[in-house]
């Protein structure tokens, strides 16, 4: 598979206006998505919807805030820093650019236990593993050439 395709799993969820939506759900369409532009979060419109390959193995990857999702080993994610990385060179405990976080450094208490802790402005992974196999899907999007998964994860779309 080309290394200019994005890679997403068909169930892997896009943040549109309308919602997040699996990505098999809008193939075909032209619809707008979360994107990143000038360090803002934007909508941009999300084009050529399509699937690229049948039942290929991906990898799922899971955010220490347990949201996960699924993407082609290739897939690129932008690591804390606007550091390209491919999915399959990830590692637990790595820090991903989030759609929102805390500002670096803020002080807040964590729902999940009570405790308080400090922001670092990312989204830690906490595994990243096999994801059986899926439809893989690839697209693009106008300006930024990049889009935000549901889970709040910055990725490349595909090559222009």
């Amino acid at each position: 598979m080309s290394q200019d395709l994005c890679g997403l799993a068909a169930d892997t969820k896009v943040e549109t206006p309308e919602g997040a939506m699996a990505i098999r759900a809008v193939a075909g369409k032209a619809i707008a998505v979360f994107t990143r532009e000038q360090g803002r979060v934007r909508f941009r419109l999300m084009q050529n919807v399509r699937k690229v390959a049948e039942q290929q193995p991906v990898l799922k990857i899971t955010l220490g805030n347990g949201h996960s999702f699924r993407v082609a080993p290739y897939q690129v994610l932008f690591k804390k820093g606007m550091v390209e990385c491919a999915a399959s060179a990830l590692e637990p405990g790595d820090a991903l650019e989030p759609a929102f976080a805390y500002p670096e450094g803020y002080r807040f208490r964590n729902d999940a236990d009570g405790g308080e802790r400090d922001s670092d402005a990312s989204l830690r992974i906490a595994t990243v593993g096999a994801g059986g196999m899926a439809d893989v899907y690839t697209l693009g999007v106008n300006q930024t050439g990049c889009f935000f998964l549901t889970a709040g994860v910055l990725c490349k779309a595909e090559a222009g």
